[in-house]
């Protein structure tokens, strides 16, 4: 596999192709949402996408982290090209036979799952979208299963950008065809996308230096070993769609207007989330994988106390920033029908959820680390104490008095308790490398960011309610916090991170250099 680059440098190049597919998937959704209104077409189609979203949140990303955690130690043992053909020709193999059943389904499925009266409403246009939404099951698979393949090679941002196929090719299709084949045009085109986004991924996979027409052994040998490794993170992925469910189901209970700003506010905060938060965790994966396959476990216990350093400088200060601008900027807004007093909860319920990013992405490692070494019975503790009892209490004791800023700050709270159930794990296991320092980089990260943030909130004080004071109130924010911690009293690991930084670029200006994997800073 290529030389390891840093994890920082490429998590943070990976979030930024990730937030620009999410934009570019945004201006789609705009342009759909102008053609087609909000309708049955529509309401089918998101009915209809149900199908390969299950199976892509339900076993796709769970073998697709299994393999790469199993492919380092193939590696090792020279049959990396054979049990990635056999991966790739299982996973193509079982989801084929789930989409046909997924299309032989589906038709008796609809009046089991919708009232008679909607099914009258909605039965012409799920008719025209079960085939294409069915066997989109198939390609969607040979997409996660490639990326697997890239990813475990330490490529990661581009694969990423073959997300655009999908999405161009249903702006081309809605451009050309326009609305008059219903939603039917938004599932084929999507499916033809998908495709198109496989093969290309293929492409990409064979440039890499896999040899797909590799000689392997019989189909299904190892498949036990590899389902064991997978059932961790199936394990894992079912506590977080619990959970999912949980919140969605409370959400219910709030009072009319209060689940459209949760529901504004959380897509703000899986924003910040699905790009810099899971992108370092798919950074990450690879590099524990090679570590605990190598049987480095001085690596692993050092990767994941510089992990927790690093994510404490990055995260804590944007926490901060979105508790100046939700009490300072967002009450200064007014959208159309969203009034300054709704701006002013979404500002809210945004800060209650920025609060979980830190623990989120430095708690999930600590989980990632455990799945790699493969360790259940604290895996059982971590989603039962860690995430599923705390999520289900917290938002029952918060969801009364607070509302929808309730549930937001129980999904923070709930990353901080999980962050100390994992911390817990990792430390009867491998241990903390120099607990003390980390902690110690935690408290100033916390502090700087706290300071920062009064400072913020100070000056909007001062100035009053506005969008010129809200911006200059983030402006300071930020900038105090830099002060602090590049200047006086300074944080050791950021100005190491930047230090780090400079020093590959200045080695990569030299291409008789190799990179240093051993000073890299997560």
């Amino acid at each position: 596999m290529p030389a390891q680059r840093s994890v920082a440098r490429t998590g943070l190049l990976l979030a930024g192709v990730l937030a620009l597919c999410r934009i570019a998937s945004l201006g789609k959704e705009l342009l759909i949402a102008g053609r087609f209104g909000a309708g049955d077409q529509i309401d089918a189609y998101a009915l209809a996408l149900l199908a390969p979203a299950l199976a892509l949140a339900f076993y796709l990303g769970a073998v697709r982290r299994g393999y790469i955690v199993e492919a380092p130690r193939r590696e090792l043992a020279g049959e990396l090209a054979a049990f990635t053909n056999r991966y790739l020709v299982q996973v193509l193999l079982f989801s084929t036979a789930l989409a046909a059943l997924a299309w032989w389904l589906l038709p008796a499925a609809w009046p089991l799952l919708l009232t008679a009266e909607r099914y009258r409403e909605l039965a012409e246009p799920l008719s025209r979208l079960t085939a294409p939404a069915a066997w989109l099951i198939l390609p969607t698979a040979a997409v996660s299963a490639l990326t697997a393949v890239l990813n475990a090679r330490h490529s990661f941002a581009r694969p990423q950008w073959t997300h655009v196929l999908p999405t161009g090719a249903i702006v081309v299709a809605v451009l050309a065809r326009g609305t008059s084949d219903g939603a039917a045009v938004l599932a084929w085109s999507l499916l033809a996308g998908t495709t198109l986004q496989a093969a290309a991924l293929a492409l990409m996979a064979h440039r890499s230096g896999h040899h797909f027409l590799a000689p392997g052994t019989h189909l299904f040998r190892g498949s036990r070993s590899f389902v064991a490794v997978a059932l961790p993170f199936l394990w894992m992925d079912a506590i977080g769609q619990l959970n999912v469910m949980i919140d969605r189901a409370m959400a219910s209970w709030l009072p009319e207007g209060r689940l459209s700003i949760l529901y504004w506010s959380a897509l703000g905060k899986d924003f910040l989330s699905g790009t810099l938060v899971a992108s370092m965790l798919w950074v990450l994966l690879p590099r524990f994988s090679g570590q605990v396959a190598a049987g480095d476990h001085d690596g692993l216990r050092h990767s994941c106390s510089r992990v927790i350093r690093f994510s404490a400088v990055m995260l804590l200060p944007v926490s901060a920033l979105a508790l100046v601008a939700g009490r300072s900027l967002f009450p200064a807004l007014s959208l159309g029908e969203l009034d300054s007093a709704a701006c002013d909860r979404l500002g809210l319920t945004l800060s209650g959820y920025a609060w979980g990013l830190f623990p989120e992405l430095a708690g999930l490692a600590l989980v990632q680390a455990m799945l790699v070494l493969g360790r259940w019975n604290h895996l059982a503790v971590i989603g039962l104490l860690g995430l599923f009892a705390p999520n289900l209490i917290l938002n029952l004791l918060l969801i009364d008095r607070l509302q929808e800023v309730g549930l937001a700050i129980s999904t923070s709270a709930t990353a901080w308790l999980l962050l100390v159930v994992a911390w817990w794990a990792v430390r009867r296991t491998i241990g903390i490398d120099d607990q003390a320092q980390v902690l110690s980089s935690i408290a100033r990260a916390t502090a700087f960011s706290l300071l920062a943030g009064c400072a913020g909130l100070g000056l909007a004080e001062a100035l009053g309610q506005g969008l010129i004071s809200g911006i200059a109130a983030v402006t300071v924010s930020a900038s105090f916090y830099l002060a602090l911690s590049l200047g006086w009293p300074g944080h050791p690991d950021l100005k190491a991170a930047i230090r780090a930084w400079r020093q590959h670029d200045s080695d990569s200006d030299d291409p008789s250099l190799e990179h240093d994997t051993t000073r890299s800073v997560p």
